[in-house]
């Protein structure tokens, strides 16, 4: 697993925290809306933490496209 920076790590944690509240509404009986906001929020999260942060795809793209241009 690559190293987080600070902010990758609020989100994880956010969407662990998420992912938690979710499980607990529904074993706790909670209605569906309730908790599935919680949960799919929290997966949402999870999955987000872990994108790449560079921008090399970026600039690849606009230089492909200027190359396309030309």
């Amino acid at each position: 697993m690559k190293k987080l920076n600070t902010s990758q790590k609020i989100v994880l944690i956010s969407g662990i925290i998420g992912v938690l509240i979710g499980i607990y509404g529904k074993y706790d009986g909670w209605l569906y809306d309730d908790y599935f906001i919680f949960f799919y929020t929290g997966i949402s999260l999870i999955w987000v933490a872990f994108l790449r942060t560079d921008r090399r795809c970026h600039k690849n793209s606009r230089k492909a496209s200027r190359e396309i241009a030309e």
